[in-house]
C-alpha cells in the first residue's frame, strides 16, 4: 500500500496524467483531421485521377505521430510526442 500513498501524492504521478489526458485529446482530434484529409484525398482522386503528393506526405508524418501518441498512452513509452520533440519525419 505504501507505493500507492506514494504515488497519489507524486507530482510526477499527476503531472503524467495531465500529458496523458492532453495527448488522449489530442488523438481525437487527429481522428476528426485523418476524416478530413481522407475526404480532400477522394476528391484529389476524383478530379485528377491520383492523391494530393503533399497530403500524402503530411499523412505519413501523421501516421508516425499517432503511433507515438498511442505508444505513450498505453505505457509502451515514456517519451512524450511533438512538441517535446521533433515532429516525426514522413519518410519512415
Amino acid at each position: 500500500m505504501k507505493d500507492f500513498k506514494e504515488n497519489v501524492t507524486s507530482d510526477a504521478f499527476w503531472l503524467k496524467t495531465l500529458y496523458i489526458v492532453g495527448f488522449f485529446i489530442v488523438y481525437r482530434v487527429l481522428d476528426v483531421l485523418l476524416l478530413l484529409i481522407t475526404l480532400v484525398q477522394w476528391v484529389f482522386r476524383l478530379v485528377s485521377g491520383e492523391p494530393n503528393a503533399s497530403l500524402t506526405e503530411f499523412g505519413q508524418a501523421l501516421g508516425e505521430y499517432v503511433k507515438q501518441i498511442i505508444h505513450y498512452l498505453s505505457g509502451a513509452s515514456d517519451e512524450k510526442p511533438f512538441p517535446f520533440q521533433d515532429w516525426p519525419d514522413s519518410k519512415n
